[in-house]
């Protein structure tokens, strides 16, 4: 149960960490305004993020957070693609306002964000050890 729970709170942490990311790219924020709202969905992140590994004891901490940092950054990267994607279909343009996306305009920021949350994870994950960590049977 207490796995369960713990996933469950790495799942509400890597959803916290994605707005995070995905704010970074919002544009027209006075530098101050973005900081203090990157780190107010930073701190429910991080509450969660500590509540998943508490419930496991802190073992493997290095590589539950760098596979949840990992994914997050993989599933922003889909989103990312996807509006691309979408974006550069003539219908899609037809269906939505010209102005629709105006706001997500921080690419550097926002790419900035996404690139060290990455890089964090893959650290994490790569420094996190193997399965020997475990012990006996996963256990």
């Amino acid at each position: 149960m207490r796995k369960v729970l713990s996933v469950i709170c790495q799942v509400i942490a890597g959803f916290f960490f994605y707005m995070v990311s995905m704010l970074a790219f919002m544009s027209g924020f006075p530098a101050m305004g973005k900081a203090a709202m990157l780190a107010g969905f930073s701190v429910p992140a991080f509450i969660a993020l500590a509540i998943a590994l508490a419930l496991t004891g802190l073992r493997n901490w290095k590589k539950d957070t760098g596979v949840m940092l990992l994914s997050m950054s993989a599933f922003n990267g889909f989103v990312i693609l996807t509006m691309a994607c979408m974006l550069a279909s003539e219908e899609f343009r037809k269906l939505v306002p010209a102005d629709s996306f105006a706001m997500f305009g921080a690419y550097f920021v926002g790419a900035l964000v996404l690139a060290a949350f990455a890089a964090l994870g893959w650290i994490l994950f790569k420094s996190g050890g193997g399965m020997a960590e475990q012990g006996p049977a996963g256990a």
